[in-house]
C-alpha cells in the first residue's frame, strides 16, 4: 500500500479528516499569502443509514464508488476526504466561486443516475453536493459551514 496508509480511510482511500484538519490552515494562509482562491465540495449520502440497516458492507461499496467517481472527476492537484460516515469532501485548489459552483454542478450531473438505481447498486442513492469558496474577505470556516449544511437531508439542493 501506499505509505501515507495512516491517513487514509480504510473503506474509501481517501485521505481522513483529521488530514484535513493538518491541511487546511496551511491551505488557507497559501490562499491569503498569494491571493487565490480556494474552494471545498461536499458530498454527503444521504440515505447512507437506509442502506446501512439492509448492509454496512451495502453502504460502504456506495460510498467506496462515490470516492472513487469523484477522485476521477477532479483534478490531480486536488485533494478529497472522509470528513463524516456519509461524507467526502474535496478541496479545489485555485478555484474561485464560479469554479466551485462549475464543480458542484458537474458532480450533480454524474450523481443523478445513482438516483434512478443507475448507480453502483440497483436502488435509490441520494446524494447532496455544496460547495464553499475562500477568496479574500470572506470568512471561509463559516462559508464551509453554511456549504456543509446544504448537504445535510432536509436542506435544498446546492444544484
Amino acid at each position: 500500500m501506499a505509505p501515507d496508509t495512516g491517513i487514509r480511510d480504510a473503506v474509501t482511500g481517501l485521505y481522513v479528516r483529521e488530514h484535513f484538519d493538518d491541511v487546511i490552515d496551511r491551505e488557507l494562509e497559501r490562499s491569503r499569502r498569494h491571493g487565490t482562491a480556494l474552494s471545498v465540495v461536499s458530498v454527503v449520502l444521504v440515505n447512507r443509514g437506509d442502506l446501512a440497516a439492509a448492509s454496512e458492507e451495502v453502504a460502504d461499496a456506495v460510498l467506496a464508488e462515490a470516492a472513487r467517481a469523484l477522485q476521477r472527476n477532479v483534478r490531480e492537484t486536488d485533494l478529497a476526504f472522509r470528513w463524516e460516515d456519509d461524507e467526502l469532501l474535496v478541496l479545489l485548489y485555485e478555484a474561485n466561486a464560479a469554479a466551485c459552483a462549475q464543480k458542484v454542478t458537474q458532480l450533480d450531473e454524474l450523481f443523478r443516475p445513482w438516483r434512478d438505481g443507475g448507480g453502483p447498486l440497483p436502488v435509490p442513492v441520494r446524494l447532496r453536493i455544496g460547495g464553499a469558496t475562500h477568496e479574500s474577505g470572506i470568512v471561509f470556516a463559516s462559508t464551509l459551514q453554511a456549504a456543509r449544511a446544504t448537504t445535510r437531508p432536509g436542506a435544498p439542493s446546492a444544484a
